[in-house]
């Protein structure tokens, strides 16, 4: 270490070689207090030196418990915290084992635990959750320099990737027969995300204090995006569903709660007592895809933009909602009319000279048909 003062600004400054790096800085008046900044300097570069070796050997568990530490640092919201500690818990650490350490999991080990997920009985999409959480946790333990390389970069998620898939939908007679299938605050539940439109987690977090009858609507404070914290006005189905509700209510703060006003986490069997009674396989998130894509059906005198049916359901990106916009199936039945219309239904290389004399141009009607008459929804598939 080295103080010097500087001739051009008549500055003290220091000069220190740490671990072959060059270290320099002016700006003190005196050279007791360059002194000093030297010293504190060079004590914080031996704790983070310290701290880095003591990190090298860091087992799973401390590991996971700083990375726990960290997310809640930066402010992820309470579901997820209690999603990571979750995976973490059940599934991360028994595999790897507590006492393992960080740097000595490899990519092998990461295989191994993949191939362990795929034979039990659960979808890929769970297996891609754990193992999504599992490389935050390296990356992070990258960043902090615990370890070196994240091993999960040499690792394959090919064969967990989650098969994109068309839904069949649901016809507004199913979801009438799915509902009557409930009774008391289950059919109450059922009505309340078929008309916000909620996710599960966001309908569970509903409050009383959310609910405003004056200005006929309900705050709803999704964590899931920016956008999911909205403000949603009330159709008259869920006005009586809130007035049905309050036979419930009591001084628990939630909507849907437990006997001890704790909030409720998981509404499961509701939605097993459906399958069992009818036949009819649907979950909290098929009623928010219901949701969705009826509003974007929208009536003969209203038809929302895109933008409104993204602000309705908390999106933040527009291609996330246009998913629920291409299942409409009576308005793509009705686009691709048009080649029949200009082209005639005959086989061969043309149409006859008298189909194009009638239909001279394409007629490209974006309100549903001629006239603008509503879609007979008997015959519309209501999907994701």
């Amino acid at each position: 270490m080295q103080i010097r003062k500087r001739k051009d600004t008549g500055k003290w400054g220091y000069q220190i070689c740490f671990h072959g790096k060059r270290l320099r800085q002016s700006g003190w008046n005196t050279k007791d207090e360059a002194q000093k900044a030297a010293e504190d300097l060079q004590g914080k570069l031996r704790r983070e030196a310290s701290m880095a070796v003591s990190g090298s050997n860091m087992a799973c568990v401390d590991a996971v418990n700083g990375f726990l530490a960290y997310s809640a640092r930066i402010g992820k919201s309470e579901n997820r915290l209690r999603g990571l500690y979750s995976n973490f818990h059940s599934f991360v650490l028994p595999f790897f084992t507590a006492e393992k350490r960080l740097k000595d999991i490899t990519h092998n080990d990461i295989e191994s635990f993949i191939d362990g997920q795929c034979k039990r009985d659960i979808s890929k999409n769970t297996i891609t959750h754990y193992v999504t959480d599992l490389n935050a946790l390296l990356n992070w333990a990258v960043k902090e320099e615990i370890i070196d390389i994240n091993p999960m970069r040499k690792v394959s998620r090919k064969r967990i990737r989650p098969e994109k898939i068309i839904k069949n939908g649901f016809t507004p007679e199913e979801i009438k027969r799915a509902e009557a299938a409930l009774d008391k605050e289950d059919i109450l539940f059922f009505r309340f995300l078929l008309f916000t439109g909620e996710r599960l987690t966001e309908a569970l977090s509903s409050k009383w204090s959310d609910v405003n009858y004056e200005n006929r609507e309900i705050i709803i404070r999704g964590t899931k995006t920016e956008g999911s914290l909205r403000r949603l006005d009330m159709c008259d189905g869920l006005y009586m569903t809130l007035k049905g509700l309050e036979a419930y209510k009591t001084e628990s703060p939630y909507i849907f709660h437990h006997r001890n006003g704790e909030r409720i986490l998981r509404r499961d069997k509701m939605f097993k007592r459906i399958k069992i009674k009818t036949g009819i396989k649907i979950t909290a998130k098929d009623l928010r895809d219901v949701f969705a894509t009826t509003i974007a059906m929208g009536s003969e005198n209203n038809r929302p933009d895109v933008q409104t049916v993204s602000d309705l359901l908390g999106h933040t990106n527009l291609v996330t909602t246009k998913k629920y916009l291409y299942s409409l199936k009576e308005k793509r039945r009705k686009a691709v009319s048009v080649l029949d219309a200009i082209y005639g239904t005959e086989s061969g290389t043309g149409a006859k000279n008298k189909d194009l004399e009638k239909h001279p141009s394409p007629r490209y009607d974006y309100g549903g048909g001629a006239g603008n008459r509503t879609p007979d929804t008997t015959d519309m598939s209501l999907m994701l």
